[in-house]
Protein backbone atom coordinates (compact mmCIF):
# COMPACT_ATOMS: atom_id res chain seq x y z
CA UNK A 1 0.00 0.00 0.00
CA UNK A 2 1.47 3.43 -1.02
CA UNK A 3 2.20 5.44 1.95
CA UNK A 4 0.24 8.77 2.53
CA UNK A 5 2.25 12.33 2.18
CA UNK A 6 2.05 15.60 2.68
CA UNK A 7 3.99 18.33 1.02
CA UNK A 8 5.51 21.61 2.66
CA UNK A 9 4.89 24.11 -0.05
CA UNK A 10 6.21 27.50 -0.62
CA UNK A 11 4.98 27.90 -4.32
CA UNK A 12 8.65 28.07 -5.86
CA UNK A 13 10.47 25.43 -8.13
CA UNK A 14 12.46 23.76 -5.35
CA UNK A 15 8.76 22.58 -3.47
CA UNK A 16 7.64 21.94 -6.96
CA UNK A 17 10.78 19.58 -7.92
CA UNK A 18 9.87 17.78 -4.86
CA UNK A 19 6.84 17.17 -5.27
CA UNK A 20 7.35 15.77 -8.80
CA UNK A 21 9.76 13.20 -7.18
CA UNK A 22 7.16 11.96 -4.66
CA UNK A 23 4.42 12.13 -7.23
CA UNK A 24 6.45 9.70 -9.07
CA UNK A 25 7.43 7.27 -6.47
CA UNK A 26 5.15 4.48 -6.31
CA UNK A 27 5.85 4.66 -2.24
CA UNK A 28 4.19 7.78 -1.70
CA UNK A 29 0.48 8.90 -2.82
CA UNK A 30 0.28 12.76 -1.98
CA UNK A 31 -2.79 13.61 0.01
CA UNK A 32 -1.87 17.73 -0.63
CA UNK A 33 0.07 20.63 0.09
CA UNK A 34 -0.02 22.67 3.38
CA UNK A 35 1.48 26.90 3.25
CA UNK A 36 2.23 28.78 6.46
CA UNK A 37 1.44 32.74 6.14
CA UNK A 38 1.20 35.13 7.84
CA UNK A 39 -1.76 36.19 10.06
CA UNK A 40 -1.12 39.92 9.66
CA UNK A 41 -0.16 40.27 5.43
CA UNK A 42 -1.49 36.54 4.60
CA UNK A 43 1.69 36.15 2.70
CA UNK A 44 4.25 33.81 2.56
CA UNK A 45 7.16 35.15 5.15
CA UNK A 46 9.77 36.10 3.30
CA UNK A 47 8.99 35.59 -0.12
CA UNK A 48 5.75 37.53 0.52
CA UNK A 49 3.71 35.46 -2.16
CA UNK A 50 -0.13 36.39 -1.07
CA UNK A 51 -1.92 33.68 0.07
CA UNK A 52 -5.08 34.13 -2.86
CA UNK A 53 -1.92 33.28 -5.60
CA UNK A 54 -0.69 29.76 -3.72
CA UNK A 55 -4.56 28.68 -3.27
CA UNK A 56 -4.59 29.26 -7.28
CA UNK A 57 -1.44 27.34 -7.77
CA UNK A 58 -2.78 24.77 -6.06
CA UNK A 59 -5.74 24.54 -8.15
CA UNK A 60 -4.13 24.07 -11.52
CA UNK A 61 -2.04 21.52 -9.78
CA UNK A 62 -4.94 19.88 -8.85
CA UNK A 63 -4.35 19.74 -5.23
CA UNK A 64 -5.70 20.34 -1.93
CA UNK A 65 -3.93 23.20 0.07
CA UNK A 66 -4.35 23.56 3.91
CA UNK A 67 -3.27 27.60 4.97
CA UNK A 68 -1.90 27.45 8.44
CA UNK A 69 -1.44 31.12 9.71
CA UNK A 70 1.18 31.81 11.85
CA UNK A 71 1.30 35.58 14.00
CA UNK A 72 4.09 38.10 12.53
CA UNK A 73 7.54 37.25 14.62
CA UNK A 74 6.01 34.30 16.41
CA UNK A 75 8.65 33.08 19.31
CA UNK A 76 9.87 29.20 19.09
CA UNK A 77 7.12 28.24 21.48
CA UNK A 78 4.01 29.96 19.81
CA UNK A 79 5.31 28.40 16.33
CA UNK A 80 5.44 24.75 17.70
CA UNK A 81 2.29 25.10 19.30
CA UNK A 82 0.43 26.19 15.89
CA UNK A 83 2.16 23.28 14.02
CA UNK A 84 1.94 20.85 16.35
CA UNK A 85 -2.24 21.77 15.94
CA UNK A 86 -1.71 20.78 12.29
CA UNK A 87 0.24 17.55 12.55
CA UNK A 88 -2.81 16.28 14.88
CA UNK A 89 -4.71 17.13 11.75
CA UNK A 90 -2.42 15.28 8.99
CA UNK A 91 -2.39 12.40 11.80
CA UNK A 92 -6.17 12.23 11.84
CA UNK A 93 -5.59 11.49 8.39
CA UNK A 94 -3.53 8.91 8.51
CA UNK A 95 -0.74 10.99 7.19
CA UNK A 96 2.57 10.75 9.09
CA UNK A 97 5.17 12.04 6.61
CA UNK A 98 5.65 15.49 5.64
CA UNK A 99 7.87 16.19 2.46
CA UNK A 100 10.22 18.89 2.42
CA UNK A 101 12.34 20.33 -0.68
CA UNK A 102 15.65 21.32 1.84
CA UNK A 103 18.79 20.68 -0.17
CA UNK A 104 21.83 20.60 2.02
CA UNK A 105 21.06 22.98 5.06
CA UNK A 106 21.73 20.36 8.08
CA UNK A 107 20.64 23.18 10.64
CA UNK A 108 17.44 23.37 8.68
CA UNK A 109 16.57 19.99 8.80
CA UNK A 110 17.67 18.90 11.99
CA UNK A 111 15.01 21.72 13.77
CA UNK A 112 12.53 19.96 11.06
CA UNK A 113 13.90 16.66 12.22
CA UNK A 114 13.11 17.99 15.70
CA UNK A 115 9.69 18.86 15.47
CA UNK A 116 8.47 16.30 13.36
CA UNK A 117 9.79 13.58 16.33
CA UNK A 118 8.09 15.55 18.81
CA UNK A 119 5.07 14.77 16.85
CA UNK A 120 5.34 11.79 16.23
CA UNK A 121 5.82 12.31 12.89
CA UNK A 122 8.70 12.01 9.86
CA UNK A 123 10.31 13.84 6.88
CA UNK A 124 11.15 13.04 3.64
CA UNK A 125 13.91 14.95 1.52
CA UNK A 126 13.37 14.34 -2.26
CA UNK A 127 16.39 16.44 -2.95
CA UNK A 128 18.63 16.28 -0.22
CA UNK A 129 22.10 15.62 -1.20
CA UNK A 130 21.45 15.83 -4.91
CA UNK A 131 23.48 19.59 -5.32
CA UNK A 132 22.27 22.59 -5.97
CA UNK A 133 23.44 22.60 -9.91
CA UNK A 134 21.50 19.44 -10.54
CA UNK A 135 18.69 20.98 -9.21
CA UNK A 136 18.67 23.88 -10.75
CA UNK A 137 19.48 21.89 -14.30
CA UNK A 138 16.52 19.57 -13.47
CA UNK A 139 14.24 22.02 -12.92
CA UNK A 140 14.14 23.79 -16.15
CA UNK A 141 15.00 20.50 -17.93
CA UNK A 142 11.96 20.02 -16.63
CA UNK A 143 9.79 23.15 -18.59
CA UNK A 144 8.90 24.56 -15.03
CA UNK A 145 8.24 28.11 -15.28
CA UNK A 146 9.43 30.17 -12.70
CA UNK A 147 9.69 34.11 -11.36
CA UNK A 148 12.10 35.66 -9.13
CA UNK A 149 9.97 37.04 -6.24
CA UNK A 150 12.64 37.62 -3.93
CA UNK A 151 16.13 38.97 -3.66
CA UNK A 152 18.39 39.29 -0.39
CA UNK A 153 19.55 42.86 -1.48
CA UNK A 154 23.13 42.14 0.07
CA UNK A 155 23.48 39.72 -2.40
CA UNK A 156 21.63 40.37 -5.52
CA UNK A 157 19.94 43.56 -7.34
CA UNK A 158 17.41 45.06 -6.47
CA UNK A 159 15.71 45.13 -9.60
CA UNK A 160 15.79 41.49 -9.85
CA UNK A 161 12.69 40.29 -8.85
CA UNK A 162 10.25 39.80 -11.40
CA UNK A 163 12.66 37.92 -14.19
CA UNK A 164 12.56 34.64 -15.21
CA UNK A 165 14.45 31.47 -13.14
CA UNK A 166 16.34 30.80 -16.81
CA UNK A 167 19.66 29.99 -18.18
CA UNK A 168 19.86 33.69 -18.34
CA UNK A 169 19.62 34.02 -14.87
CA UNK A 170 21.72 31.25 -13.79
CA UNK A 171 24.49 32.43 -16.02
CA UNK A 172 24.53 35.77 -14.58
CA UNK A 173 24.86 34.35 -10.80
CA UNK A 174 28.42 35.17 -9.38
CA UNK A 175 30.11 31.85 -8.51
CA UNK A 176 29.90 32.58 -4.53
CA UNK A 177 25.78 32.28 -5.28
CA UNK A 178 24.36 29.06 -4.95
CA UNK A 179 22.02 28.53 -7.91
CA UNK A 180 19.28 27.68 -6.27
CA UNK A 181 19.29 30.34 -3.97
CA UNK A 182 19.12 27.89 -1.13
CA UNK A 183 21.47 30.39 1.14
CA UNK A 184 18.72 33.03 0.97
CA UNK A 185 19.66 34.45 -1.72
CA UNK A 186 16.52 34.46 -3.99
CA UNK A 187 12.93 32.94 -3.95
CA UNK A 188 10.73 32.21 -7.03
CA UNK A 189 7.55 31.48 -7.78
CA UNK A 190 6.58 28.73 -10.33
CA UNK A 191 3.25 29.23 -12.83
CA UNK A 192 3.89 26.15 -14.95
CA UNK A 193 5.24 22.84 -15.60
CA UNK A 194 5.05 19.03 -16.21
CA UNK A 195 2.43 19.45 -12.99
CA UNK A 196 0.41 21.56 -13.97
CA UNK A 197 -3.02 20.99 -15.86
CA UNK A 198 -2.99 24.65 -16.82
CA UNK A 199 -0.82 27.46 -17.30
CA UNK A 200 -1.53 30.31 -13.46
CA UNK A 201 -1.67 33.02 -15.92
CA UNK A 202 0.54 35.99 -13.54
CA UNK A 203 1.74 39.47 -14.40
CA UNK A 204 4.02 41.89 -12.01
CA UNK A 205 3.44 44.58 -10.26
CA UNK A 206 5.11 46.89 -8.41
CA UNK A 207 8.44 45.98 -6.54
CA UNK A 208 8.81 46.67 -2.98
CA UNK A 209 10.86 46.17 0.18
CA UNK A 210 10.56 44.59 3.43
CA UNK A 211 13.19 44.36 6.44
CA UNK A 212 14.70 48.01 6.05
CA UNK A 213 15.42 47.38 2.10
CA UNK A 214 17.20 43.69 3.18
CA UNK A 215 15.22 42.17 0.69
CA UNK A 216 13.54 42.94 -2.95
CA UNK A 217 9.85 41.75 -3.55
CA UNK A 218 7.59 41.59 -6.86
CA UNK A 219 3.92 42.10 -6.49
CA UNK A 220 2.15 39.33 -8.57
CA UNK A 221 -1.12 38.93 -9.28
CA UNK A 222 -2.93 36.69 -11.42
CA UNK A 223 -4.10 38.30 -15.31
Amino acid sequence: MREKVIVSWSGGKDSALALQKVIDDEKYVVEGLFSTVSEQSLRLPVHEVRENLLIRQADVLGLPLEIVTVPENASNQVYEKVMKRMFQGFKDRKIHKVVYADLFLEDIRAFRDELLKKNEMAGIYPLWGLGSHKVAAEVIEKRYQAVITTVDTQKLDKRVPGTLYDQEFLHSLSPDLDPCGENGEFHTFVHDGPLFHSPLKVQKGERFETLSGRFSHVELNEK
